[in-house]
């Protein structure tokens, strides 16, 4: 099981993802881990 993320509320306050709904919104290494490995979705949008 993973940890929580300490740092999720803070990464959302400036997080430019529209996807508010995602599982892995404000938590980056784990958007950035999921588009890595599904290159199909695009980029995440920290990353535009």
């Amino acid at each position: 099981m993973r940890k929580k993320c300490p740092n999720k509320k803070e990464n959302e306050k400036d997080c430019p993802c529209d996807e508010t709904s995602c599982p892995r919104h404000g938590i980056c290494c784990e958007c950035v881990k999921y588009h890595r490995e599904h290159p199909e979705d695009g980029k995440p949008a920290c990353m535009c």
